[in-house]
């Protein structure tokens, strides 16, 4: 690796720019659902604190595989928001597939069962959505 000033640049240019993206996705993520996930965590649910600390490990996968594979910083914003829609999406979707238990229902009553859950699933769905990038 060639330790220059414009590799030194670039880092930290896709850095700010991924956590930027991050705390974006988290505070968009905090709208689409049911309850709202700051003010859970801070009362103590823990079963929201999960369900950021996924959300967050599987957009830093995401981010991290879509700057890794796009050397242009407009083409890896593209599909790392892209990505981090997919997240919402798979949010949904299990929601969608498991009507007779809500996730949102279960996190906003303060189950860490529920948050464990989703946490899973975030990771899962960050693995996938990062594998598919090339």
């Amino acid at each position: 690796m060639d330790l220059t000033l414009a590799n030194l640049g670039w880092t930290l240019g896709f850095t700010v720019t991924g956590l930027v993206l991050m705390f974006l996705g988290l505070w968009i993520y905090d709208l689409l659902v049911p309850f709202r996930l700051f003010d859970e965590v801070h009362n103590g649910n823990e079963g929201a604190s999960w369900l950021v600390a996924g959300f967050l490990i599987s957009t830093g996968i995401i981010l991290g595989d879509a700057f890794r594979h796009n050397y242009a910083l407009v083409t890896a914003v593209i599909y790392g928001v892209i990505g981090i829609a997919l997240n919402y999406v798979g949010y949904f979707a299990w929601e969608f597939a498991t009507p007779k238990w809500s996730l949102s229902d279960a996190i906003a009553k303060g189950s860490t069962s529920a948050g464990k859950v989703m946490f899973g699933i975030a990771i899962a769905i960050g693995l996938i959505i990062s594998g598919s990038m090339s």
